[in-house]
């Protein structure tokens, strides 16, 4: 008696090692499947689209101005949808017939991220992002300096 209790012990072990190993196989394919998809296709691959054309006219990257106001203008495909998202605003629009599109924004001092979303029929995205700081400083050493040279 002793022997067949040992057998069922030990055969009840390997059944319920056998069952945890199964159910964590599939715990961990589950769970891996939607990850591996997102890493085999980058988000650059998805945003850009060769038949969508988008040029910034203004403004510059890397601009540095003292004016809080701005004017985003530029050229893409005609009566596309185009969105602007400035630090966490956005602002949707399209353009014209022509293709012209321009948004006038409020910016914040300091850094100031503009990134432009063009999209076209197709669903094909096209981004284009600049860079303009906003400071003061400029200016109040301008009026420093006139006041020394009065």
């Amino acid at each position: 008696m002793k022997k067949e209790v040992l057998i069922a012990i030990f055969v009840g072990l390997t059944m319920g090692l056998i069952i945890t190993f199964g159910v964590y196989r599939v715990k961990k394919s589950i769970t891996e499947t939607p990850t591996a998809n997102l890493e085999e296709s980058p988000p650059e691959a998805e945003v850009t689209t060769a038949t969508t054309i988008l040029a910034l006219h203004n403004p510059e990257n890397g601009t540095i101005q003292t004016e809080k106001e701005l004017t985003v203008t530029g050229t893409t495909i005609p009566n596309a949808f185009v969105v602007l998202f400035v630090n966490d605003t956005d602002f949707i629009s399209n353009s014209d017939e022509s293709g012209h599109f321009s948004f006038k924004i409020e910016l914040t001092n300091g850094t100031n991220v503009l990134r432009v979303h063009v999209l076209n029929d197709a669903g094909g995205v096209t981004v284009e992002e600049r860079l303009v700081v906003v400071s003061d400083a400029f200016e109040q050493k301008e009026t420093t300096a006139s006041k020394e040279q009065l």
